[in-house]
């Protein structure tokens, strides 16, 4: 069982050396929705205020997440859908510039927004049978929001990002090696080959590192802001456009919604 999956609590956070590794726990598949969203912001707030030298992120099971929550947001209202893409933005955008280092562990499946949540992260560590790893949104008919693009655009080498995006298909952890989504692959312990991971980056001086990294994204981020109205109404429209509500309500059909 993952941490914290007993009391359904949406997130669980242990200290290991300064390090604090936060487990998601947000119900199927650890899905995108409103919960799942301020999961993730809580536990970056008590790894902020606790002083934490880095953060290791990591699902449960066979999931880091397996992208939007299709069942909970299908049926959302044209607003409340423009508000939780703007949210989505917001907590995407602030895991990518979290001032320490960042480390995804990924045990299972990271797909679609779970991808972009993982490529936010400075460095994914991804096991050797985890499952998949993709961006798959393109198959759904949508568009990406400024946060997902300018974060793959930062984070996925040149020359993979046009194959990632336009063919939306869902790599195995050795492919997505050679696409550089991920940048580790283990066959051992996930999880601590990601604390080692985090600890290596944290062990540089901090206020060095927080000014290199902060210098180093701040193109990506300020591209993101400039652009994250229309690229959210462009989502949004195409969200409720009639070819990706059957794309969308026949992925919602699979998945049991």
């Amino acid at each position: 069982m993952a941490p914290g999956a007993g009391n359904d609590a949406p997130y669980h956070l242990e200290w290991r050396d300064g390090l604090a590794v936060v487990h998601l726990t947000c119900g199927k598949a650890n899905a995108l929705n409103p919960r799942t969203l301020a999961a993730i912001e809580r536990a970056f707030d008590e790894a902020r205020s606790g002083a934490a030298r880095g953060l290791v992120l990591t699902g449960y099971d066979r999931f880091f997440s397996a992208g939007l929550d299709l069942v909970a947001l299908y049926g959302l209202e044209r607003g409340a859908m423009d508000e939780f893409m703007a949210r989505f933005d917001a907590v995407m955008l602030r895991v990518f510039a979290y001032p320490r280092p960042v480390v995804a562990a990924l045990t299972g499946h990271a797909v679609a927004g779970g991808g972009i949540l993982a490529l936010a992260c400075d460095a994914r560590v991804m096991g050797a049978a985890a499952g998949s790893f993709g961006l798959n949104e393109i198959r759904l008919g949508v568009p990406f929001p400024a946060s997902a693009l300018e974060i793959v655009r930062y984070s996925v080498p040149a020359r993979s990002v046009e194959e990632v995006l336009y063919g939306g298909e869902l790599f195995d952890p050795r492919a997505a090696l050679t696409h550089g989504l991920v940048t580790e692959l283990v066959d051992g312990d996930v999880l601590e080959a990601a604390r080692r991971t985090c600890d290596r980056l944290a062990a540089a001086p901090a206020s060095a590192f927080e000014s290199i990294k902060g210098a180093l994204k701040a193109p990506a981020v300020e591209r993101a802001h400039a652009t994250l109205e229309p690229l959210r109404r462009a989502f949004v429209d195409a969200w409720y456009a009639p070819e990706a509500r059957r794309r969308i309500g026949e992925a919602r059909v699979r998945l049991g919604g």
